[in-house]
């Protein structure tokens, strides 16, 4: 799927976008970088609820609504168990992402979501077990 929107360098993006959002997390009490964390994984696991709706297929439609419901579940259990699952929850996002890539399954995305979003994921996640846990 490509639209008529194009990022020609993904990966650097995706890192951009982590170094201007990761600052906020170092000025804030660690409860509130939790509630932003767990927001973020929230609505970065709903994104693909839009593609899922693109490809006009409902079981396409049901996994990426039933996935994207397993995000707002490890989101819920970072702000009402512990952390961790926060960080969990973007590394399986990137997972996730990459099943999307060739498509081995689920909707179909545009090829630079993919590393834009993995690049993103795998950075937040190792960035907040790191502001966390030390």
């Amino acid at each position: 799927m490509e639209s008529g929107f194009h990022v020609r360098r993904p990966t650097i993006l995706g890192g951009l976008l982590f170094i201007v959002a990761a600052p906020f997390h170092l000025v804030v009490a660690q409860n509130v970088s939790i509630a932003i964390s767990a927001i973020t994984l929230s609505l970065i696991g709903g994104a693909y609820i839009g593609f899922g709706a693109q490809a006009n297929d409902g079981k396409t439609l049901a996994l990426e609504l039933v996935v994207a419901v397993l995000f707002g579940a490890a989101a819920l259990a970072g702000l009402l168990w512990h952390w961790i699952a926060i960080p969990l929850g973007l590394a399986s996002h990137a997972i996730w992402d990459l099943l999307h890539h060739r498509p081995i399954v689920g909707a179909r995305v545009p090829h630079w979501y993919i590393p834009l979003c993995v690049v993103f994921d795998l950075s937040a996640a190792l960035f907040l077990v790191m502001l966390y846990a030390f």
